[in-house]
């Protein structure tokens, strides 16, 4: 473990967030922990590289499930083929070029992950099919053998799998994105990666965006072309899967993604985000080891005794807001996201349903906070008052001022960890 910690570290600098993550995953079912898909165009480029953080995932005792495409390969090999929404139109010669080159490719994977140090092992007869019949030899999955993949997870293996389907005694081709997603639904794995070579969803200037809640219209808005088809598609599937998180990512920056908190792609959630106004129905300790977990401090023992306008919540509870009122302009007193989630777009999901609810709106920061970057764009107003910055949204002329006063002087409800 020593020696992996270290190659980690030379990848990304971050020990701490490394260990953090390693013992979340540790509580994780070995077969849902995550799928992740690479395409055809990524493993030509980067199979040494990827099959070394494999090897480094297996030597950690997490064993990801791999669903593997070959699109460019087939492009070269198949150049008169056309597709139709994705779907290659393939002939039963057609077939018999798919099949050797997914065979190829997922030797490759396991000889060079097993020869890292790791150790994988290629899963067949995985999909049953219904046979599309105006593409040909495309296959439409019907059932997912999950008892096969983790029969091979549990043996301390990575599950390697072609998109490959079995109909009537015959290969079928399948769309690789669709095979691993199947797989996901399937075994109900939480996580779902994908490597490509953009190495995330880009905005209308080619950046990278960092996350998109996608029952959010504002993170879809900025999202063009064939990059907002994709997200539709994955949108539809988080609607059925809303437990199961999408990262889009490079090769370079796999491990970065696994065990670090902001990573180094496009997180993808469907953010299931409640409120309600009785406190007391909601686990107060949960509520109160988020807030310490985001902040580090202690939350001040009588802080459930005050009164709640509104209290908002993840349904796992990684991530809690708190709406109060001061002098009858309502307050937002708390608003924390566990590290482990920090960076994803959670906490910018729970902000949106508080300002559409409250269109008048006023909180506070400590001078140090490093959400202040993003309250200082999404506020009307900001004045320093002592160790506070003082926020304000929608507020009448007439409000301002005596709110600033009596939020700045409430007593800090999250005190320091002494000792």
């Amino acid at each position: 473990m020593n020696r992996m910690l270290l190659n980690f570290l030379k990848k990304t600098g971050k020990k701490k967030e490394f260990e953090l993550f390693l013992n979340i995953l540790k509580i994780i079912p070995k077969n849902k922990f995550a799928v992740i898909k690479i395409s055809g165009q990524t493993i030509e480029n980067h199979l040494d590289l990827i099959s070394e953080d494999i090897a480094f995932l297996n030597k950690a005792n997490i064993f990801p499930i791999i669903v593997h495409g070959a699109g460019s390969s087939l492009d070269r090999k198949l150049k008169d083929s056309k597709k139709i929404n994705g779907y290659r139109i393939t002939s039963e010669s057609d077939m018999d070029v798919i099949k050797s080159t997914f065979n190829e490719i997922a030797d490759q994977l396991k000889n060079k992950i097993n020869s890292a140090g790791g150790s994988a092992e290629i899963v067949c007869n995985i999909f049953e099919c219904e046979k599309i019949v105006e593409l040909g030899q495309v296959g439409k999955i019907t059932n997912v053998d999950e008892d096969k993949i983790s029969k091979v997870i549990l043996e301390n293996k990575t599950p390697i799998i072609s998109p490959l389907g079995w109909y009537e005694n015959k290969y079928l081709n399948i769309n690789a994105d669709t095979a691993a997603k199947e797989v996901v639904k399937a075994l109900g794995v939480k996580k779902f990666i994908l490597l490509t070579e953009t190495g995330g969803v880009l905005n209308e200037n080619d950046e990278i965006i960092s996350s998109i809640n996608v029952s959010s219209e504002e993170d879809l808005a900025h999202i063009t072309g064939g990059m907002l088809l994709k997200i539709k598609e994955l949108k539809e599937f988080l609607e059925d899967e809303r437990d199961c998180e999408i990262v889009i990512t490079s090769a370079e920056y796999l491990l970065m993604e696994i065990f670090t908190i902001k990573g180094h792609g496009t997180f993808i959630k469907y953010f299931n985000i409640n409120q309600t106004s009785d406190i007391n129905s909601l686990d107060k300790n949960k509520i109160a080891e988020v807030l310490e977990n985001s902040f580090n401090k202690k939350l001040v023992e009588d802080y459930f005794d005050d009164d709640f306008e509104e209290i908002y919540y993840q349904k796992d509870y990684e991530a809690v807001a708190i709406v109060k009122r001061v002098l009858g302009v309502p307050y937002l007193d708390k608003i924390g996201v566990i590290k482990p989630r920090q960076g994803t777009g959670m906490g910018k999901a729970i902000w949106e349903r508080i300002v559409k609810k409250y269109p008048k709106l006023i909180w506070r920061a400590t001078i140090t906070n490093e959400v202040n970057s993003f309250y200082s764009k999404k506020c009307d107003g900001m004045i320093k008052r002592g160790t506070w910055y003082v926020y304000w949204i929608g507020l009448d002329e007439e409000e301002i001022f005596p709110a600033i006063e009596a939020v700045s002087k409430k007593e800090k409800t999250l005190l320091k960890v002494t000792g």
